[in-house]
């Protein structure tokens, strides 16, 4: 009753979300408005100490850490060896000596390893309806390589902010082109450098001022 009095309109943040969501939800309409990210991921200076030896997924494990896992070590480590992923929060135990688990850190020494890592690999979830961790790897200026599951081809400008595979093959070549091909990745990351800061929170307020108001 009170949905039917009230007339609500919902907000939506991707248009992965739009399409997924019931159109009884979007009866009386919908905002579409993206996010931003924390103050210290628009504000803090980009590193150029950069490892090239390293890539870093920085989500939920429960958002296809296992799929990045299958790839990394039966794909990827198999041609580039030396090569070491980062990730955090994995409950559980992994042998492999070029995965890095770091359980749960603090938000600055995140920043840090994101800052300094070469690649962002994250396949994307189903249940990703904008993916802050991708959104932050992108305010960092650091390319990335997804498989576009969920919204996470919305993240990435395919060839020149990162990459969107289409299976786990194409994903594997991507990474393994971007840690090898130098100046592939420089001109994915000077992409990235000249759009830093496009989505910051004053821009979303004003989207979404603009549109209640419409």
């Amino acid at each position: 009753f009170s949905y039917l009095k009230f007339k609500p309109k919902i907000w939506m943040t991707s248009k992965y979300q739009i399409k997924k969501r019931s159109q009884l939800i979007k009866l009386f309409g919908y905002l579409f408005i993206p996010w931003s990210v924390d103050k210290i991921f628009l504000e803090s200076k980009i590193d150029n100490s950069i490892k090239s030896d390293q890539a870093i997924f920085t989500s939920r494990p429960d958002r296809n850490l296992n799929t990045l896992l299958d790839i990394w070590g039966n794909l990827i480590n198999r041609k580039l060896s030396s090569k070491k992923l980062i990730i955090y929060g994995h409950s559980e135990k992994i042998n492999h000596s070029n995965i890095i688990n770091k359980g749960f850190v603090a938000q600055n020494d995140l920043v840090n390893d994101l800052k300094s890592s070469r690649l962002f690999l994250i396949p994307g979830h189903k249940a990703e309806t904008f993916c802050l961790a991708a959104e932050e790897a992108k305010e960092l200026c650091i390319p990335i390589v997804t498989l576009g599951i969920g919204c996470l081809s919305e993240r990435v400008m395919h060839g020149k902010t990162g990459f969107i595979a289409k299976n786990k093959s194409e994903f594997s070549d991507y990474t393994i082109q971007l840690f090898n091909d130098d100046r592939l990745w420089m001109n994915l990351r000077n992409n990235l450098i000249r759009i830093r800061g496009e989505n910051n929170w004053i821009k979303i307020a004003n989207t979404f001022i603009s549109q209640i108001y419409e």
